[in-house]
């Protein structure tokens, strides 16, 4: 470090919120999602693999590549800052989303019922096909 080191120190610490930041986008959206574990495993290596790409880039921008204790220990401060102090709110957040969903698609399901009728299903086109008219089919006679 060439003698910046509140600039630097700054830097790490905003980069660490933008961290925690994008750490609680996938939590909220694997919430929002209702993704069980596979999933939000899925997302926790996609999150690993980003954070470990940023702080490199961090690590050229403050030190030619060197990755130091005090830039590890201020992103991770600043991470964790951000998710003690916003992790309820998305967790709130998205649960009130979800749930506006699911209204809006039984209201929606409610009122535009008719609709399912001009598209139906695969099963229930089968079902029609197979219907019986009734009629029976005649018998074919033998060629000889």
């Amino acid at each position: 470090m060439s003698g910046q080191a509140l600039p630097v120190a700054f830097f790490c610490l905003a980069t660490g919120a933008a961290l925690g930041c994008l750490f609680l986008l996938f939590r909220g959206i694997a919430a929002l999602l209702g993704l069980k574990k596979l999933g939000i495993a899925l997302f926790d290596l996609l999150f690993c693999c980003l954070c470990g790409a940023f702080v490199f880039l961090c690590a050229l921008a403050v030190d030619s590549g060197r990755l130091r204790l005090y830039q590890a220990a201020l992103q991770g401060l600043g991470a964790w800052t951000v998710v003690v102090a916003l992790g309820p709110w998305t967790l709130k957040g998205s649960r009130r989303l979800r749930s506006f969903f699911k209204n809006l698609s039984a209201f929606l399901t409610g009122r535009l019922g008719f609709l399912r009728g001009l598209f139906p299903r695969g099963k229930d086109m089968e079902k029609k096909r197979k219907k019986k008219t009734g009629k029976k089919p005649k018998k074919q006679r033998k060629k000889t």
